[in-house]
């Protein structure tokens, strides 16, 4: 395995690499509708791309409201699952959230990645749509 490389960029900076991803894994993988994905909140979103040479294997976003953040669409390449890669790619943007003095992160995320996030300290306090796959 090659060392990865990580990249935080705005929406034009990241946006091919990112959507990529995305579209591997939640609509083509998962049956994601194309809205839930494709929100319209890239424009106003911080995104991290983890690369292996030139492939995107990890992805997420943050999205700053006031100093609340809200992190979502974290996805990992198929291949590269069990290689701990969302576990790097949370601890870039909740680095970059920090350092951007960020004082609260929420997640917008399938319940059935509920303990991923539980490992690295969020707390599940409430369902936001008990409709939705996501919280």
């Amino acid at each position: 395995m090659e060392k990865l490389t990580f990249k935080t960029g705005t929406y034009p900076e990241l946006i091919t690499e990112a959507d990529k991803l995305r579209q591997e894994v939640f609509i083509d993988e998962q049956n994601v509708p194309c809205d839930e994905v494709f929100d319209g909140m890239n424009e106003k979103s911080v995104h991290f791309v983890a690369f292996d040479k030139t492939t995107p294997v990890a992805t997420a976003r943050a999205t700053n409201n006031d100093g609340s953040w809200r992190i979502g669409l974290v996805a990992v390449k198929n291949s590269r699952r069990g290689e701990r890669l969302g576990e790097k790619i949370m601890h870039e943007a909740i680095s970059h959230i920090f350092s951007c003095k960020g004082h609260e992160i929420l997640l917008a995320a399938q319940l059935e990645v509920k303990r991923f996030y539980e490992r690295l300290g969020f707390v599940h306090t409430k369902i936001l749509n008990m409709s939705s796959a996501w919280v």
